[in-house]
């Protein structure tokens, strides 16, 4: 983090602090705010962000449990694989089809585009809210 110059700027400083500890992995060890940017915008604004959430992902809410879990962790794997269907695949013990299918049928059920990036960032950000905000 950075130094705090002067008693003025103490209360940003705490402001952000708070919110990189709601932001990042409660698997402890040293945690910069730089590295986890989009999910502390999603938790600076819990109302947003659940908003958002419940837009992009709200769809998926009317499968049942399983299915919606399903797509849920597909899209994560993707994400993390940076877009890879063989390397979240992998993650999942499945084929680079079957994730593929699955993407397709998320873009079915919410009528988002995996590909056009304004998408890709929206539901990316919903993952993280759902993520960050209900669990």
């Amino acid at each position: 983090g950075s130094a705090v110059d002067g008693l003025a700027a103490v209360g940003d400083a705490r402001r952000l602090a708070d919110t990189a500890l709601r932001a990042c992995p409660a698997d402890g060890g040293t945690v910069l705010l730089d590295a986890h940017l989009p999910a502390a915008l999603v938790v600076s604004s819990p109302v947003l962000g659940a908003a958002l959430a419940d837009r992009v992902l709200g769809p998926l809410d009317r499968l049942d449990a399983a299915d919606r879990d399903v797509l849920i962790d597909t899209l994560t794997a993707w994400f993390d694989a940076d877009g890879s269907a063989p390397r979240a695949g992998a993650r999942l013990y499945c084929h680079r089809n079957t994730v593929l299918n699955r993407l397709r049928r998320f873009e079915q059920l919410t009528g988002r585009c995996l590909t056009r990036p304004s998408d890709a960032t929206e539901v990316s950000l919903a993952l993280a809210a759902r993520r960050l905000l209900t669990g």
